[in-house]
Formats: structure tokens, C-alpha cells, sequence
């Protein structure tokens, strides 16, 4: 069939490949096109498409098709023959937003070579599509991809580093918590609005708001709020999307778990954040633990070590990422320099990913069926319960 759509999201560009996103203007659902990589297209694009229409469906133990309907795409397309008809069609806001993505991304690749000019990308605004499949395997045996996925930890840095600039400048922290909740809401759409960057934006925004409003945040009211405003946008979160319950549950680790486990670490020394970042990534870890298992089977065993030695250098990453993009802005060769940097403290995240990668041990093979793991969680809510009891 013939029929027009604008592309709603930000283009997903591969190495050989380009997925879009498109509205159709007289069709119900979202379409999803898998097309070749030129010519390009961004966001707002009106398209005339004509295709054959494909309902998704399950890949081997992969939900395919309910991954897909969590943001109502209901069909796909293969090589479909795409005529573009005009620009501008998509919000104006979201398209400087992305616009902006893009101008970062492209100075980031000139200021410092792959894959840390990928990787760079990844830890600033989630942008993953250039970080070379190889990399991202070992990633995934090593248990730190979420680095690359943005969520609660990008989200707090950002915050802290807002509000000391902020500081800096003599604004006081009611004005400028308006701020950062403006820059949270740009931080949302240029990430690419995936459920973890939107859970941990409104809890960071509810939290701000009632520090401005003079109240005090109890950590699980603002958990469940949160929950509950994402799922009256979208329902289909709360089962199909593995990242959204990830999230959450990692949260729910640090909250609670997390001061459990200090009193049997503290023998760990405080010293540059050690004690706290050992019991914050294996309390995120216990509690993530078994859903991973039950959805994608794979275990990695040099985890706890490896964030360890990698989460204290990110806020480093991050900061000197973005002064390598505003540098470069201004002057080519300064981003170049600043670039040095980047490529220093990413090269440092590579190679220990590549040592502890490299064991066969290092991650294995664990399936689970769904009872198992509803007990393990029976389990652990029990332990944190009774642990509160005894209190």
C-alpha cells in the first residue's frame, strides 16, 4: 500500500542500515521502516511510503512484537520504496532539541577518535549507535552497558553539577531549581525519552519541587508517583519493557537494600567513594539480578569489580565530554586538546572492560522460569522487611 507519514522519532541509524519511525496521517499505530542509509532523513520528515505491510512477530525467545507495541508500532516494513515530500512537519522544540544531539555528536567526532568519540556520545546523550558491536558484547559479559544507558546516575550527576553552577553564579536554589527541571525536560528528549531517563527525570523533578515547595521527599512515595505517572502515558511499560522494570528495580536496590549492606562493608575503605560505590552497585546488581536472568539468561560474574573500578571515573567522563563539545564549538583545536582527555579516561573504561572480558569465566549462562524468579523477590522484600522490623 501508498500512504503518507511523518517520522516521530530521532532516525535510528545503523552501520549498514537505518530504522524510521513515521506516523502514518490516515492509518492507526506508528509504522516502523527499515530502509538503506542514504538518502537521510530526520525527524518531521514527510514521507510518501509505499511497502508491504508486516504484522511483528516473537524472534526465537525475543518478544519482538510486544517490544515494539510499547510505543504503539503495530507494523513494519522492509525496503520500502520512500519519497520525501517536506521538512518541518514534527514539533518545532523536539527538532531543535535533536538538532542540537546531532551538532554534538559532530563535534565530538572530530575532536577525538573511535570508539571514544562513540562512547563519548553514549554517556552524554545515549547515543549508542556508533559504539562498535564488538565493544558492546564485552560491555554486556562485564556488566556495565549501563553506562551507556542513560538513567538515575546520569541523571543525579547532572543535577549536582547544575546546582553547583548555579551556585557559582550566586543564583539562589529555589530560582534555580527551575533551572535544572528546564533542563531536565531538554535532557529527556535529546536522550532519546526512554522509560529509565523519563523515571529518573520525574523523580528528580518531584524531589526539586518539593525541596522548592518546602516539603520533605520520602524516597518511596516519589518512586511510586513515578511509576504511577509513566504508566497512566503508557500501560504497555509496566510488562514489556525490560529497561523501564531495570530501572525501577535497581532503584529500589539503592533505597533499600543499600544501607543494609554498609554494615557488613565496613571494612571498606570510604576513600574515594570505594565503601559507598561497592554497596550501591551490588545492591543495584542483587536486586536487578533476577529478572536478568529470567529475561535474558546471562549472569556476569566480574560485574561487581569492574563497576567498581569504572563508575567513579564517569562523572569525570561526562564533564569533560561536554567541555569538549562547547570548546570545540568555540575553537576546533581546543576541543581537539580537551579530546586528549576524553580519550584518556575512555581509554582507561576500554581497557578494563577488555581485561575482564577476556576470562572465560567471566560471565555465564543462567536461565530462569518466571517462579523462580517471583521467589527470588519474595525473598529479598523479605529480608528488607524484616530487617526494617528489627529496627
Amino acid at each position: 500500500m501508498t500512504f503518507q507519514a511523518v517520522i516521530s522519532t530521532e532516525p535510528d541509524v545503523r552501520l549498514d542500515h537505518q530504522k524510521l519511525t513515521v506516523k502514518p496521517t490516515e492509518l492507526r499505530g506508528k509504522v516502523l521502516l527499515r530502509t538503506q542509509l542514504y538518502p537521510e532523513f530526520e525527524y518531521g520528515d514527510l514521507l510518501e511510503v509505499k511497502c508491504k505491510l508486516q504484522t511483528p512477530e516473537q524472534i526465537e525467545n525475543f518478544k519482538y512484537d510486544r517490544y515494539l507495541a510499547r510505543y504503539g508500532i503495530y507494523s513494519v516494513c522492509y525496503q520500502p520504496q520512500i519519497r520525501s515530500l517536506r521538512t518541518g512537519s514534527g514539533n518545532i522544540l523536539i527538532a531543535g532539541i535533536l538538532k542540537l544531539k546531532w551538532l554534538m555528536q559532530t563535534k565530538i567526532n572530530r575532536t577525538v577518535a573511535e570508539p571514544q568519540a562513540a562512547l563519548v556520545g553514549g554517556i552524554l546523550v545515549g547515543a549508542r549507535q556508533g559504539i562498535p558491536q564488538d565493544l558492546l558484547n564485552k560491555f554486556n559479559v562485564t556488566g556495565i552497558t549501563h553506562i551507556i544507558a542513560i538513567s538515575g546516575y546520569n541523571i543525579t550527576i547532572i543535577v549536582i553539577l547544575l546546582l553547583n553552577f548555579f551556585t557559582s553564579l550566586s543564583i539562589n536554589r529555589k530560582k534555580s531549581i527551575w533551572g535544572i527541571l528546564i533542563a531536565l525536560f531538554f535532557f529527556v528528549i535529546l536522550t532519546g525519552a526512554s522509560a529509565s531517563v523519563i523515571r529518573a527525570a520525574i523523580m528528580g523533578s518531584i524531589v526539586l519541587l518539593a525541596k522548592h515547595l518546602g516539603r520533605k521527599s520520602k524516597v518511596s512515595n516519589v518512586l511510586i508517583l513515578s511509576a504511577v505517572v509513566m504508566a497512566l502515558f503508557n500501560p504497555k511499560i509496566l510488562i514489556w519493557d525490560a529497561g523501564f522494570q531495570l530501572s525501577f528495580l535497581a532503584t529500589i536496590g539503592l533505597v533499600y537494600l543499600s544501607p543494609k549492606l554498609i554494615k557488613g562493608f565496613k571494612w571498606v575503605p570510604r576513600k574515594f567513594g570505594l565503601q559507598e560505590n561497592l554497596t550501591s552497585t551490588l545492591s543495584a546488581i542483587i536486586f536487578t539480578l533476577p529478572l536478568i536472568l529470567f529475561q535474558f539468561g546471562r549472569l556476569s560474574i566480574v560485574a561487581p569489580v569492574v563497576n567498581l573500578l569504572v563508575l567513579p571515573v564517569i562523572p569525570i567522563a561526562m564533564l569533560v565530554g561536554f567541555l569538549q563539545f562547547i570548546s570545540s564549538s568555540v575553537y576546533l583545536f581546543l576541543g581537539q586538546i580537551i579530546g586528549w582527555f576524553s580519550w584518556l579516561v575512555l581509554g582507561y573504561v576500554i581497557k578494563v572492560v577488555e581485561i575482564f572480558s577476556a576470562f572465560k569465566w567471566a560471565s555465564v549462562e543462567v536461565n530462569i522460569s518466571w517462579w523462580v524468579m517471583v521467589v527470588m523477590y519474595l525473598i529479598l522484600f523479605y529480608i528488607i522487611k524484616s530487617n526494617r522490623r528489627k529496627r
